[in-house]
């Protein structure tokens, strides 16, 4: 609350309120307009306010801070309390201010990573052509091995199965089939665990080279600097590998060429929005899979590849929407398992594996249908739909059509990012037309507003809802 205070000038007086947000300037106008003075004393009225209001806020502050002194003077309040007040305030100010200045492990990797990337993207790439091809090597001689006891197990369950006198009953025939069972799931377990612990291995090692050249670069940049930029030295670590990286494109007889048209649309209906679209023909896992081959002492990378490193942490992410089936867990012959399949070739350095990231994403699916049940349970009120709700609740682990959940890769070939769109591709293949209310649609709908929230500038997606045609 303000309080009145009179100016004069002129002759003349006005109350002014203290404190005041009026401009001086409006101020000037008004006592121009009331006191009937001719307009050239404007620029003095104008000066003389601003005297009187400086004034006038000098000496409020004079006010309370002699309110706020005097009784620290007069010993009614205790120093040793102000003290201890001030100096939880300012202790408590340091640690928010140093929580956050200080980055985490993530952020500073990322850092290193992308200033390496730049100058020393033949040692990555190379690293990641070694690491690749131990991990494949590992899966071939997993996949060798479980072929080997498939082969087996069938032989054993031929031979009881065709013996003529029938002399193995149905129990024993059940026992071996399940101990088959557990002797494939041991085996599968065992070469799991091993290529989980090969993946932390490498993803561990990485890194640590990576903050090497990066700690390295650091030094030299110094040395330039302290000596004037004379000394140009690059530093680098040495693998023991003699490959070499080539970016190049590969043959068109291993790699089959895909058939492309582009066009360029403007969509808006007042602020138009200028948008590139590409009609492509190809597989949608192409956009995944890693093609890199090895040719005498080279390895050839696509160009796609390094693009793809290099906007890893920018404002330009690829992204790809793959249309999956309500359940979450991988399925033989479905199109999850076929991209799960090429995730497992190779190591993800930046982000948590596939399988780790399903894991989180069943958690939150079940938490979501919890709540989904209880709203729909508040909002339901006859028995009927009630228990049909009681029903649903079954099985957690199932999606909605429309649903989708996102994955992060640094290890596909030209994608950041895959949502995985829940469908129902019987349904969409028997029905005639598509409606813009479809679940489907929401769910495109929504992936889009997500692209365009968090830097998805490239989008790949089915044509018609389906990748076979």
């Amino acid at each position: 609350m303000g309080k009145q205070v009179p100016f004069t000038y002129s002759n003349h007086t006005i109350l002014l309120e203290i404190p005041n947000t009026t401009s001086i300037n409006e101020h000037a106008y008004r006592i121009l307009d009331q006191w009937q003075l001719p307009v050239f004393v404007f620029p003095k009225l104008q000066e003389a306010l601003r005297l009187f209001f400086n004034e006038q806020i000098q000496i409020g502050a004079d006010e309370t801070t002699q309110s706020a002194v005097e009784p620290i003077i007069n010993g009614q309040v205790e120093i040793q309390t102000i003290l201890d007040q001030w100096f939880k305030l300012v202790q408590e100010c340091k640690t928010y201010i140093h929580h956050q200045e200080r980055p985490s492990d993530e952020q500073i990797f990322s850092n290193a990573f992308q200033n390496v990337l730049g100058t020393n993207y033949e040692i990555l790439l190379q690293l990641e052509y070694v690491y690749q091809s131990e991990i494949e090597d590992m899966l071939k001689q997993r996949d060798k091995q479980l072929q080997e006891l498939d082969a087996k197990h069938h032989r054993e369950m031929h031979e009881i199965i065709n013996e003529p006198t029938n002399k193995y009953p149905d129990v024993f025939v059940r026992n071996l089939a399940q101990k088959h069972m557990e002797d494939k799931q041991s085996v599968e377990g065992r070469w799991n665990s091993s290529i989980t612990s090969a993946k932390d291995h490498q993803k561990q090692q990485f890194k640590e080279r990576v903050m090497r050249l990066y700690e390295e670069s650091l030094v030299s940049n110094s040395l330039q600097t302290s000596n004037g930029n004379k000394t140009n030295t690059r530093h680098s670590i040495p693998l023991s590998s003699p490959l070499s990286v080539i970016i190049a494109v590969p043959d068109s007889v291993s790699h089959e060429r895909r058939l492309e048209t582009s066009y360029t649309v403007q969509l808006g209906a007042q602020l138009k929005s200028m948008y590139n679209l590409r009609l492509i023909r190809c597989d949608m896992l192409d956009y995944c899979r890693l093609k890199t081959t090895k040719k005498d002492n080279k390895i050839l990378f696509e160009p796609q590849r390094l693009q793809t490193l290099m906007s890893l942490y920018s404002s330009s992410l690829c992204g790809l929407v793959l249309l999956v089936p309500k359940r979450t867990r991988l399925t033989t012959g479905d199109i999850k398992e076929e991209f799960a399949s090429v995730c497992e070739r190779s190591t993800d350095f930046h982000f948590p594996s596939f399988e780790h990231q399903l894991s989180s994403i069943e958690d939150c699916l079940q938490q979501a249908n919890q709540v989904r049940s209880n709203a729909s349970a508040s909002l339901d009120s006859n028995s009927v739909t009630s228990k049909q709700s009681d029903g649903s609740l079954e099985d957690q682990n199932l999606c909605s059509v429309g649903d989708f959940y996102v994955s992060r890769h640094s290890n596909l070939s030209e994608v950041h990012i895959v949502y995985h769109l829940v469908v129902n591709d019987s349904a969409l293949r028997s029905s005639s037309e598509i409606t813009s209310r479809h679940a489907s649609l929401f769910g495109l709908r929504n992936i889009l507003k997500e692209c365009c929230k968090h830097d998805i500038t490239t989008l790949t997606l089915p044509l018609l809802l389906t990748h076979d045609m």
